[in-house]
């Protein structure tokens, strides 16, 4: 399926049966870039507009983006991004690191079956084709599917399900830094080297990389914020 997603591109969607998917990846990345911002309305008619499609796949995927907690509803007059406070954000990357770090030691401790690091290369493989084309929205969206599917080898559902919501919920701060080609170039260089080191299960390795990984993140992420 063809969909622009670049930062500034084209935001037409092509037709199908997954308009409704289409459009929720698109607005949920506008809302992970601050395309969308928290002090704005967004009405179904002007998003419909913007995508090219008819208002119904538009309003169910912002109600799903609202049911995800990235949007919430303003009666008779469109939704509005979920504002997140500094400190809500120090609280969230507390909880993932809480969450993600021990995970990562875990997989470590097991293995991964060949089936898996096929899978999860080939997932980092895309974040890196996006990194190198600076395709931020695209980069997003694969990075934040290869590390839910990592914590996902773990067999614990519930457990990926939470680290895909607090992802999203980091993201509602909207990423503006100017250095976002560096940052996606390290991301997506260090899904490979984590990779490498799950595969020799490497604990120790994997925990350091891991933690380094977030705390770049979170520091893009508080300096989207405070520009």
């Amino acid at each position: 399926m063809a969909m622009d997603m670049r930062e500034s591109g084209a935001l037409s969607l092509v037709s199908g049966p997954s308009l409704r998917e289409q459009a929720r990846t698109v607005i949920r990345g506008q809302i992970i870039t601050g395309q969308m911002q928290a002090d704005q309305l967004y009405s179904v008619p002007r998003l419909a507009t913007e995508l090219g499609v008819s208002a119904t796949p538009v309003r169910e995927a912002l109600l799903d983006l609202a049911r995800e907690g990235l949007l919430e509803p303003v009666r008779n007059r469109g939704f509005r991004v979920v504002a997140l406070s500094s400190n809500e954000l120090k609280d969230i990357y507390a909880i993932r690191t809480m969450l993600e770090v021990p995970s990562i030691a875990e997989i470590a401790r097991a293995g991964l079956a060949p089936a898996q690091l096929k899978q999860l290369r080939a997932l980092a493989e895309v974040t890196k084709r996006a990194a190198d084309a600076g395709n931020l929205i695209e980069f997003l969206e694969s990075d934040r599917k290869f590390h839910v599917e990592l914590i996902a080898t773990l067999g614990n559902k519930p457990l990926a399900d939470l680290v895909e919501t607090l992802r999203d919920r980091v993201r509602l701060h909207g990423f503006k830094s100017g250095k976002s080609r560096e940052y996606i170039a390290h991301s997506a260089a260090e899904h490979f080297q984590l990779l490498d080191l799950l595969a020799k299960r490497n604990e120790a390795g994997a925990v350091a990389l891991m933690q380094k990984h977030m705390e770049r993140s979170r520091h893009v992420w508080s300096e989207g914020r405070e520009t």
